[in-house]
């Protein structure tokens, strides 16, 4: 179980909508919740993804050059769309 100290605008604003909506405030802020904790991870993720490139690069030394990265970025949406270059 949580509990949660809200100022009064936010009690407000969570109140108003819960009238709005015909849901209550718990429903609301588990929403609420559901949906910050989803962008959070999903950062972590990107984060993590970054680190773990990274070290691989420190590692390896492989790069993809950005002409290629510029050129298949360019062909994107057209009728010749190219593959995404691989490392050199």
């Amino acid at each position: 179980m949580l509990g949660v100290r809200l100022d009064d605008e936010l009690e407000q604003r969570l109140t108003a909508l819960s009238e709005k909506t015909n849901r209550t405030k718990s429903y609301h802020a588990k929403e609420a919740i559901k949906v910050y904790l989803e962008e959070k991870e999903k950062i972590a993720a990107r984060n993590a993804e970054t680190l773990a490139r990274w070290e691989a690069y420190k590692t390896t030394g492989e790069t993809v050059e950005n002409e290629s990265v510029m050129k298949w970025l360019d062909s994107w949406g057209t009728d010749s769309e190219e593959s995404c270059p691989l490392d050199k």
